[in-house]
């Protein structure tokens, strides 16, 4: 049977961590191969002298020796931390554990502190290794932040574009159905709402308005001034209409009305009144009367004048020639005749 000291030692022999004793005045008494391949020490100076002598000619190493005297002053507590250590320049990280020696108690002397053991192992590369991948997370965390900016980015743009297309498609179907320099409905959606009327059942009444002295203004003072009197034209329609009829421009110099709840052509004329008397004002800044223009109107009933949009727009159409070569009163045209409607 082997010894047990000859087994212990061959143990400390062989051990990869490094194994290092002190007695109770603090001078190192034992330490294996591995702790003086670590430590750097020197087995002619074991025992002669205390341990910070011994080991810490570098000030860099007052952690070590720390962790050494906590242990000789703690007794009661197994310390365990990760400290670097300087040998050459170089600086090592070693894993220390570190606890009290007692001696083996006796019927007449009870145990006693009889020194400290400590037990290191190096955790240089494990230390790397951590501080390596904390940068490499740190780049990635950077790298995913970058990117996720960039994706931010490309979606605020891609909402902007969905945005504008959006506005865009808007716009065309705004522009579909209305007039581009008065902003009225145009003819298109003016024939929509009329069909919309009809199928409701009405009654109601179409004004067919159609501008008298506008093309003598529009050739002799020029488009741009033409188009300025067709914007004030169709302001001063809007505010002789009430809440719910409708106004349309047709196009060039006519315009359209569906006046709602309107059953005779007496409900009807004190809105034409008010069309004739605003339409035939004076025009311009100061009602300079060269841009002086007045409006024919023709009246159509629903259900009486027609029953179709159609039979009603041109039966309202007619009714407007008939005032231009009347007296310019509105005219409401007779009942038409079966195959009319």
């Amino acid at each position: 049977m082997v010894e047990p000291d000859i087994l212990f030692t061959r143990i400390l022999e062989f051990m990869q961590g490094g194994a290092l004793a002190l007695d109770r005045r603090g001078h190192v008494r034992a330490f294996n191969p591995a702790a003086e391949r670590m430590l750097g020490l020197s087995p002619a100076r074991a025992g002669e002298s205390p341990f910070a002598t011994v080991l810490f000619d570098d000030p860099a190493n007052d952690d070590f020796a720390q962790a050494l005297l906590d242990a000789v002053y703690d007794a009661d507590t197994c310390h365990s931390r990760d400290i670097p250590y300087y040998r050459d320049g170089q600086r090592a990280w070693l894993n220390m554990i570190t606890s009290t020696l007692w001696s083996q108690p006796t019927q007449d002397d009870p145990a006693r502190k009889v020194g400290v053991v400590a037990l290191f192992i190096d955790i240089t590369e494990r230390k790397i290794a951590t501080a390596e991948l904390r940068r490499a997370n740190e780049e990635l965390e950077l790298r995913v932040q970058e990117r996720t900016r960039q994706l931010a980015e490309a979606n605020l743009k891609l909402q902007n574009e969905i945005t504008e297309r959006v506005r865009a498609q808007e716009q065309i179907a705004h522009l579909a159905e209305h007039d581009v320099l008065t902003t009225l409905p145009n003819r298109r959606r003016f024939e929509q709402r009329l069909a919309a009327a009809v199928e409701a059942g009405g009654p109601f009444a179409v004004l067919y308005l159609d501008l008298d002295g506008f093309k003598a203004i529009n050739d002799t003072h020029g488009h741009d001034t033409g188009d300025g009197l067709l914007q004030g034209v169709a302001n001063r329609l809007q505010a002789c209409l009430r809440d719910g009829d409708t106004l349309a421009r047709l196009g060039g110099d006519e315009f359209a009305v569906i006046l709602k709840s309107v059953r005779t052509e007496a409900e009807a004329e004190p809105v034409v009144a008010r069309i004739i008397d605003h339409v035939g004002a004076p025009y311009g800044a100061e009602g300079d009367p060269e841009l002086k223009i007045s409006v024919s109107v023709g009246i159509a009933l629903y259900p009486q004048t027609g029953r179709t949009p159609r039979a009603l727009l041109q039966a309202a159409d007619r009714a407007m020639y008939e005032a231009k070569r009347g007296s310019r009163q509105p005219v409401r045209p007779p009942a038409p005749d079966s195959k009319d409607v």
